[in-house]
């Protein structure tokens, strides 16, 4: 008797173990999550960045997973006095798939009112793009669009940073916690917004 109780509760043990297994491998498939969250740096790395020449930069963290069929996309978007112009870069990132942890950032370098230029150096988990920017603009102001964490929807665009530009004699910030395209970008004459949007591959 006692032979076939034990046989029955390893029966039992091996079969809740096998639902449980069955519950993990199917977790991860039925539920894509990408998220993106502000980076503070410590004071011994903003001084380390302050010996780079960078002028203003903002880094974010990185989380997900996508499916196989699915592309993030890093750009940076040009807007006049509040209207779309152009897309200035787009930088898909590649086949990884996984991110834990990865680092992504907008940040402004040289910035030459004399010569009417800038760098814009975009970074993707993959590594660092640096565009140069000409303009006419005399004034600046650089701001975060985010406050805590959020959590990316398909084919809805996040923006994460915004460098407005004016010839006048003042600007106004603009603000934004979620991400959505900031209100106020139109009393700026030259908006460059970065964005990261999660949508499907495109099919060759």
């Amino acid at each position: 008797m006692r032979n076939i109780k034990g046989y029955c509760l390893f029966i039992i043990f091996t079969l809740l173990l096998t639902g449980c297994t069955g519950v993990e491998k199917e977790k991860p498939s039925s539920n894509t999550k990408i998220t993106i969250e502000s980076y503070n740096m410590s004071e011994k790395e903003k001084l380390l960045i302050s010996k780079t020449g960078v002028g203003q930069i903002e880094f974010f963290r990185l989380n997900g997973t996508l499916k196989e069929d699915d592309n993030l996309q890093f750009s940076v978007e040009e807007f006049e006095n509040g209207k779309f112009k152009k897309e200035l870069q787009n930088t898909s990132d590649g086949p990884k798939v996984k991110f834990k942890d990865s680092l992504i950032s907008f940040g402004i370098s040289g910035i030459e009112y004399e010569s009417h230029s800038l760098k814009l150096l975009t970074g993707v988990p993959s590594g660092l793009t640096i565009m140069e920017y000409s303009n006419n603009m005399t004034m600046s102001s650089f701001s975060k669009l985010i406050g805590e964490k959020i959590t990316l929807e398909k084919n809805k665009p996040a923006y994460l940073v915004a460098w407005l530009g004016t010839t006048k004699n003042s600007l106004r910030s603009v603000e934004s916690e979620n991400g959505e395209l900031p209100t106020g970008i139109e009393e700026a004459e030259i908006a460059l917004l970065y964005k990261v949007l999660w949508t499907d591959k495109e099919k060759k």
